[in-house]
């Protein structure tokens, strides 16, 4: 059971999110409800659905939080590429907003589900991807919940006009240069013609999938936790001593912690065992995949660890040092700051930067040794240092979120500052 905090609505504008939002507030839940709005300026009409989105939140009287992206040019020309940059943007904006205990709705129903499930089965997805949707699952810091997952396109046109629920037509809804409209113009009237029960016949076996993969979740899981250590690393002796099956459904497993999708094939998952897991000692190997998102993904080996990830992001040196004074905290390129109360950084004005390895700090009781020193004995992967930030003041090393606040700045009642890579 879950007992949001705040409720946030994904609204685009269009019909299945315009219901959802009517539908939460004719709940009149007793916790703070906002909408986000995702403004891709893929489109000539972006900015009328905008102005739609807030008049019809000022009506509603919904906080509305717009939100402008960028999206990269597609590669070779593929629509495919900008359907998954989209998305990414989308998902960015939503976690960036999600704080522990938060919900995000999102509109998804159960003809979104059919295509989802029939897009995955024609790329060869194994037992999870073809699960399809969850009702729920985490995102960011917060929770995602689908509430019209189990109501199909109908029920919702239904609803909009029984009770006037007024929305926008995305035009690109209709052009099938897209994966999903065409499956949904395409392909799915066909064989819902043919086979008149399809749709349930689909439905019913996303079900029995869905119970298939918690069971085997459930079943690996006594397993899974013998093998990774707090931070969700995998251990590498211990995966090594696991038979062959079992380490496949572990580095599967692992990636659906990680986030990071598609799952490896078989083939994929041997080469990571060979030329990661079983790399020379002293090598520091890394295997690449392309991402069903934008960006890529990662496995690398660490002092005995194994680490799944995103690719990394480029390191944008032109926008550091800034000022910091603890009055917010500054997005950063990767990973989060996170700031408390209590033994820590005095409160001042200082100079946030990113690592930089000739550095010298001094830690309370410590000696004075420069940074790359200091990442090395706390066993900082080499790959995320050059994101860690970095307090100084006057030049001087005042504190490294996350490890230590340097001697003479700290204070009883200070900032406690955090980063989490």
């Amino acid at each position: 059971m879950i007992n949001p905090q705040r409720v946030f609505v994904a609204y685009s504008g269009g019909l299945d999110s315009s219901v959802l939002l009517h539908g939460v507030c004719k709940l009149q839940l007793d916790v703070p409800l906002f909408a986000i709005h995702i403004h891709h300026g893929l489109s000539k009409h972006a900015d009328d659905w905008l102005q739609h989105c807030q008049a019809n939140c000022d009506q509603l009287k919904v906080e509305l939080f717009a939100h402008k992206v960028s999206l990269p040019a597609p590669g070779n020309g593929q629509v495919s590429g900008l359907e998954q940059a989209a998305r990414l943007a989308r998902y960015q904006v939503f976690e960036q907003h999600l704080k522990t205990g938060d919900v995000l709705l999102m509109a998804h129903h159960q003809d979104d589900q059919i295509e989802t499930f029939m897009m995955r089965l024609m790329r060869g997805s194994g037992l999870t991807g073809l699960t399809a949707m969850e009702m729920s699952r985490s995102v960011g810091d917060g929770h995602l919940l689908r509430p019209l997952l189990n109501n199909s396109r109908q029920q919702i046109e239904e609803y909009a006009a029984l009770n006037n629920v007024q929305h926008v037509e995305d035009d690109s809804n209709s052009n099938t240069n897209f994966d999903r409209n065409w499956w949904r113009h395409s392909l799915l009237p066909i064989m819902q013609g043919r086979f008149s029960q399809s749709s349930q016949s689909i439905l019913k076996t996303i079900e029995v999938l869905q119970d298939e993969h918690r069971l085997l979740n459930d079943l690996l899981e006594p397993v899974y936790q013998t093998l990774v250590d707090k931070q969700g690393r995998l251990i590498n002796h211990k995966l090594s001593e696991q038979p062959w099956s079992i380490q496949c459904q572990i580095i599967r497993k692992w990636q659906e912690q990680s986030d990071c999708y598609p799952l490896l094939a078989d083939k994929q998952i041997r080469a990571v065992l060979s030329d990661v897991l079983h790399a020379r000692q002293d090598a520091e190997p890394v295997f690449k995949w392309k991402g069903d998102k934008w960006r890529g993904n990662e496995i690398r080996r660490h002092n005995g660890k194994l680490y799944c990830m995103h690719s990394l992001p480029v390191i944008p040196r032109d926008e550091f040092p800034r000022a910091f004074n603890g009055t917010s905290l500054p997005l950063l390129p990767l990973g989060k700051l996170e700031q408390g109360i209590g033994l820590g950084l005095k409160p001042g004005q200082y100079q946030l930067a990113l690592y930089e390895g000739s550095a010298k700090a001094k830690p309370i009781n410590r000696p004075n040794k420069n940074l790359k020193k200091w990442f090395q004995e706390y066993a900082i992967p080499p790959w995320q240092r050059p994101y860690w930030p970095v307090l100084f003041q006057d030049g001087q090393v005042v504190a490294v979120p996350g490890l230590f606040v340097c001697q003479g700045f700290a204070c009883e009642q200070g900032w406690q500052l955090n980063f989490k890579p």
